[in-house]
């Protein structure tokens, strides 16, 4: 990335995407994209659309999603689904639309099977299920994953994957 990147960080107020802009910031990068979700609601495909198209970045890391604990997990599996599904569909899909030519993709170790060899290998993905409570948060993430693939494949975009592992805080 160059320091003249436009740089849109979905999620920057989370865990995650917080410690990117001030590591981002630290190096001196300073046209970061910050919204939060009353300026922004990236399930609002209209309004993602507009955004990239108003302020065109050139990157993007998406770390925003809906997430919860176990009990919300487990009374509200749609909710999460489709959330995620909504706001990681509509921000890479902008991205492609709207030339965007780094993407990065935070999905979650939950996306393993819960049954998997330790340490986890990467080709350990669709192996076996997934931990039920949070199957369908599990699903979105990786239906994001696989959509990032598609791009790539199909049309040679640098849209990549990460999953950050043991996060506290």
């Amino acid at each position: 990335m160059d320091k003249s990147d436009n740089i849109f960080i979905a999620g920057h107020r989370g865990l995650v995407g917080s410690a990117i802009v001030r590591r981002l910031e630290a190096d001196g990068f300073t046209n970061l994209l910050k919204r939060d979700r009353h300026e922004l609601d990236l399930a609002n495909e209209a309004a993602v659309a507009e955004f990239f198209a108003t302020e065109k970045p050139n990157v993007v890391i998406l770390a925003a999603a809906k997430v919860g604990g176990i009990k919300a997990n487990n009374d509200y599996p749609v909710e999460f689904l489709l959330e995620n599904l909504r706001l990681q569909n509509n921000v890479i899909s902008a991205a492609h639309a709207n030339d965007v030519r780094k993407l990065l993709f935070l999905g979650s170790s939950c996306i393993y099977p819960k049954l998997a060899a330790q340490p986890i290998r990467e080709d350990a993905l669709l192996t076996g299920p997934l931990e039920p409570t949070n199957d369908a948060y599990a699903i979105a993430k990786i239906a994001g994953i696989k959509l990032c693939q598609a791009y790539a494949s199909e049309y040679g975009e640098n849209y990549i994957s990460a999953m950050p592992t043991n996060l506290y805080g």
